[in-house]
């Protein structure tokens, strides 16, 4: 099955590919300041359905958006602008249990569904000076939270409750059974 990815994200690719689909990969750059008043949630949502909507129709060729953000004491926490807010950033998540929240929309023409999945993550305690090596050894500025789960930062994670894909950046049980659902509403119209 052929599908559109409103992302540039390579995880994301990696993902839906791993999962049998044909992905052209059409990234969307909007706006994703996080409104004021906004909860992470609600913020999530928002920007999945905002890049599915910038996107280009193509057909009945269904269009994947996701969006995903580390929240943790209500605070939202994206990708970091330098290495030094992704050190801020793994500082407060050390020792802490935070949420990893990821919005997707499914799109075909004017259909639209959108979902969001939660998964709990907890790191350990970290020293600085793991802290240091980890970011001068991994890539980590187009990281929600300033890491990756699937890189060095696995070393960091003491539980997980939740799908891990949902952490790596799209829940795909979720995103297949939403394609499922909007190509079956397509053929009822």
């Amino acid at each position: 099955m052929e599908v559109i990815l409103a992302s540039q994200s390579p995880r994301r690719l990696t993902l839906l590919q791993g999962a049998g689909l044909a992905v052209e990969v059409r990234p969307q750059h909007i706006d994703e300041t996080i409104s004021h008043g906004e909860t992470v949630s609600e913020t999530v949502s928002r920007l999945s359905r905002e890049k599915a909507l910038a996107c280009a129709a193509a057909g009945d060729i269904p269009i994947i958006a996701a969006d995903t953000l580390v929240a943790i004491h209500g605070r939202a926490f994206g990708q970091p602008a330098d290495l030094d807010e992704a050190r801020q950033m793994l500082e407060e998540l050390s020792g802490q249990t935070h949420q990893v929240l990821t919005g997707v929309a499914v799109r075909i023409g004017e259909l639209m569904l959108c979902e969001q999945v939660a998964t709990s993550v907890r790191f350990r305690k970290l020293c600085s000076t793991e802290i240091s090596t980890y970011l001068a050894h991994n890539e980590v500025l187009d990281k929600a939270g300033g890491y990756a789960v699937q890189g060095g930062a696995a070393s960091f994670i003491e539980a997980i409750d939740g799908p891990l894909d949902n952490v790596i950046g799209l829940p795909i049980c979720t995103t297949m059974r939403m394609i499922e659902q909007i190509k079956a509403m397509e053929q009822k119209r």
